[in-house]
């Protein structure tokens, strides 16, 4: 019967303190169901600089951007899901091997299959011209945005 008792206790106990707590600190129970800005929720997504510097500049365009994106068996990158663009990020390191540039045309014809169209840029690229890499997107939204209506 005592090993009951303090059982009892030993699972009471920190619910008691954590109540405690928060009474003591209401704003930590604030600050857990404040809403977080849909901009730094997907930034936070980003795996690499360089998705976070795409993703960052690409703000600047004003359109709906999803990171880590779910697509069939896949995940992109980056993806502008209205007008089914998805854009790739490549890192030097993983994208250059032969099996991994076969990988990557097998998932492109894939998402082409569906209507989507794959923008793809290095990491020099995304480094050294981001204003170039902007404008090819932008007008890739452009092409894309009269067959909405």
């Amino acid at each position: 019967m005592l090993d009951y008792l303090i059982f009892f206790i030993l699972c009471v106990l920190p619910v008691i303190f954590y109540e405690l707590h928060m009474r003591k600190f209401p704003a930590v129970e604030a600050r857990k169901k404040k809403k977080v800005d849909p901009f730094y929720r997907e930034l936070r997504k980003c795996e690499s600089p360089i998705e976070k510097r795409l993703f960052k500049a690409i703000q600047r365009l004003n359109c709906y951007v999803v990171t880590q994106y779910p697509f069939g068996r896949y995940r992109l990158d980056m993806a502008i899901p209205n007008l089914q663009i998805a854009i790739e990020a490549d890192g030097k390191a993983y994208h250059s091997s032969p099996s991994q540039r076969a990988r990557d045309r097998k998932r492109d014809a894939y998402l082409k299959s569906h209507g989507w169209q794959t923008l793809r840029f290095t990491g020099s690229e995304i480094n050294r011209n981001i204003d170039w890499v902007i404008r090819r997107i932008e007008k890739e939204i452009q092409r894309k945005k009269p067959h909405l209506n």
